[in-house]
């Protein structure tokens, strides 16, 4: 959905489709997926949006408590040329300069606080969204010096958008709204007991391992119900624990390639699908 983002899921989508259709697909890593059938896709930690782009959902809610992150995706949902015009704006004025000159200067306007986050986000140093204690952006300029996007993506990606929800609100809210037939793709920061706080500072309020705790309670009473989930987190000992296969859990151990990591292939480490389909 046009927006870089550090620990988003584009890497699962294209190497790993297989995790958003059945059992059977999955298992076989066959090439010819059936899809999994379901009513409203609901996404509580929508971020880059990778996997709503993929399955294109004709009914969906998407949401996150990233106040920036959610104006960016209703002004692309109703505004996508006045968007891109001012988005545009700043690429022509890009420069050292300019980019902290942006990033220490809020906007009080939808409009433009849209088109600041996605040229931040665009220019900053691999997508990373970070904030301090005073919830201010922090991340350093990258390398990005042009945007190679046109009017046109923006709109496609804006028809995409049509008949989702879009809302700022905590993941507790947006998971108690899904129902039986509903499918629930959860992507949580990945804490773990042992290192309690998420190793990014996302929002002013961090993600505990309480809320992972929190999540999975509203996980296994949602399964009890009917709604299909699939959920994306770190392969800990701890998380796995949550999620037990006596309650009809399967855990799919994954391997990912970690860009940040200070080495010019990445570093690889464990991640798990755990999912009731």
């Amino acid at each position: 959905m046009l927006l870089k983002w550090a620990g988003g899921k584009a890497w699962l989508v294209k190497n790993h489709p297989y995790v958003f259709h059945n059992s059977e697909s999955y298992e076989k890593r066959s090439l010819k997926y059936k899809s999994i059938k379901y009513k409203r896709y609901i996404d509580p930690f929508v971020g880059g949006g990778a996997v709503f782009k993929y399955l294109e959902p004709e009914q969906s809610i998407i949401s996150d408590v990233n106040e920036e992150l959610i104006t960016f995706y209703n002004c692309l949902k109703t505004s996508p040329e006045a968007l891109y015009e001012e988005v545009i704006k700043h690429f022509n004025k890009h420069s050292n300069t300019y980019y902290y000159e942006v990033r220490k200067t809020l906007k009080k306007d939808e409009l433009g606080i849209a088109a600041r986050f996605l040229y931040l986000n665009y220019t900053c140093y691999n997508g990373i969204y970070r904030v301090n204690q005073k919830n201010e952006f922090n991340v350093p300029i990258g390398d990005k010096k042009s945007f190679h996007y046109k009017v046109e993506d923006f709109i496609n990606n804006s028809a995409k958008l049509k008949n989702t929800i879009i809302q700022l609100q905590d993941f507790r809210e947006t998971i108690a709204q899904s129902k039986k037939g509903d499918l629930v793709y959860v992507d949580p920061p990945y804490t773990t007991k042992s290192n309690k706080l998420a190793f990014t500072s996302y929002s002013a309020k961090q993600f505990s391992w309480r809320d992972q705790e929190d999540l999975s309670l509203l996980l296994n009473q949602k399964n009890t119900e009917g709604v299909k989930i699939i959920i994306s987190n770190i392969n800990d000992k701890d998380v796995r624990e949550l999620y037990s296969n006596s309650q009809g859990w399967k855990h799919k151990p994954i391997d990912r390639v970690n860009t940040l990591a200070h080495r010019p292939k990445g570093k690889k480490y464990k991640e798990i699908i755990i999912s009731n389909i």
